[in-house]
């Protein structure tokens, strides 16, 4: 009886210990975007020659060529995680390469994470002049056992949209949220590919100094995904007719 009393004691000492520890982790990750160097290379092998318009073909030599990387920042604390791009645009709007990569980087929308609650968000403003907040769809991973190392971490390659979208993501880091609203993954997601564009992680940042506070999305109407759609279609229409 009093073996199990000292083995009870040190596993409630240890279990104690790593929910501590859990619940105060956080943290800061900034990434950056540029244009993936796979999608830039079928651009020049094949695609670029396909493209009989002239004026198409300098629109997206500005965006494949001309574009600087965009920093975008996650940060996170008590299992809730919020990304946003940092660099704010300020530049000419004939810069269409730059603008084309900072929307695609996120632009000037919000991704909330909330894994207490299974709550994930997603904060648009520009796309019809008014703010929504509409929930981030379900995302399904397929997991492989191929590995790299990034940063120092030993990180997981997982794949979704039949293998569109490629995430690495690191275990060390007990995180699953990443850049651009991706979450679900077994830890942080230190590099993704989607789209024509790259997210690394630049630096990590556990526990810094700074307090890390995230707070909930505000300031917007909150519509459910389907209502987000049928708004944005209404939108183009109006722009674009049928």
């Amino acid at each position: 009886m009093r073996l199990l009393k000292i083995y009870l004691a040190i596993l409630l000492f240890f279990t104690t210990s790593i929910f501590v520890s859990q619940t105060n982790f956080y943290g800061i990750i900034e990434y950056e975007s540029k244009i993936n160097g796979k999608k830039l290379d079928e651009y020049l092998s094949k695609k670029r020659s396909e493209i009989k318009n002239n004026y198409v073909v300098k629109s997206l030599d500005k965006v494949f060529f001309y574009t600087k990387g965009i920093k975008s920042k996650l940060i996170f604390t008590d299992r809730k995680g919020l990304f946003i791009v940092e660099d704010k645009l300020s530049l000419d709007i004939q810069d269409l390469g730059q603008r084309i990569n900072y929307t695609s980087a996120g632009g000037t929308k919000e991704y909330y994470y909330d894994d207490n609650n299974k709550t994930y968000l997603i904060k648009e403003c520009d796309a019809v002049g008014e703010c929504f907040i509409f929930p981030n769809k379900f995302l399904k991973w397929q997991l492989t056992q191929e590995t790299k190392k990034i940063n120092g971490y030993i990180s997981y390659k997982a794949t979704r949209s039949n293998g569109k979208v490629i995430a690495w993501y690191t275990p060390k880091i007990p995180i699953s949220f990443g850049p651009k609203g991706e979450y679900g993954l077994p830890g942080l997601i230190l590099e993704l590919a989607i789209g024509k564009i790259i997210f690394k992680a630049k630096k990590i940042v556990l526990n810094p100094k700074q307090k890390i506070i995230v707070e909930e999305l505000k300031g917007g109407e909150f519509v459910t995904f389907e209502e987000y759609k049928k708004i944005i279609a209404k939108a183009k229409k109006k722009v674009f007719g049928n």
